[in-house]
């Protein structure tokens, strides 16, 4: 597998922020991205899919993005917000590798989906109930402005799902 948004020149994620100065795999990774999401409900809006420093995207050998992992600092660790692989390349091991691609010090992940959490017990996560003080307060001022888009927005349908399923979204965490 190939793995983009790393820079050939210094081995670190390149940062794509800005959509004017993406190059034209990048435009086509955000597009490939924003459809996966829109498919995964459990994922925040597609609308709000970025590539940046801390996104990983894998590739199959024709170059295709199979599969992405994107981080967000949260002050007290590193939250894996997004992680998903393409559903016709699951099944292969490509969560094992995204996860191994991941060299933040210390990382968490809330998750109902059981694939993503044997794949990050396999990884070295442990199951938890408390993220930490300091990440907490991040992820309610965040969630709750992810909410305010999803309804600013009129995405009901993924509000309703997050919410029917809120109480089966288990915390892993990894410090390394």
């Amino acid at each position: 597998m190939k793995t983009s948004g790393f820079s050939k020149q210094t081995g670190k994620l390149a940062d794509f922020t800005g959509r004017m100065n993406m190059k034209a795999e990048d435009v086509e990774d955000l597009s490939w991205l924003k459809s996966m999401m829109k498919q995964e409900l459990d994922l925040r809006p597609p609308s709000l899919a970025r590539l940046g420093k801390n996104s990983i995207i894998l590739r199959n050998k024709s170059g295709k993005p199979t599969s992405h992992v994107t981080l967000s600092n949260r002050w007290q660790g590193y939250e894996i917000n997004s992680l998903f692989v393409d559903p016709v390349h699951r099944g292969k091991g490509i969560s094992h590798e995204l996860l191994s691609k991941i060299e933040q010090s210390r990382v968490f992940c809330y998750t109902r989906d059981s694939r993503l959490q044997s794949a990050l017990v396999k990884a070295g996560y442990s199951s938890a109930k408390f993220p930490g003080f300091v990440a907490t307060m991040n992820l309610i001022v965040t969630r709750t402005a992810m909410f305010t888009w999803m309804l600013l927005t009129l995405d009901f349908k993924r509000i309703f799902h997050q919410i029917r399923h809120l109480p089966k979204y288990k915390l892993y965490i990894k410090n390394i």
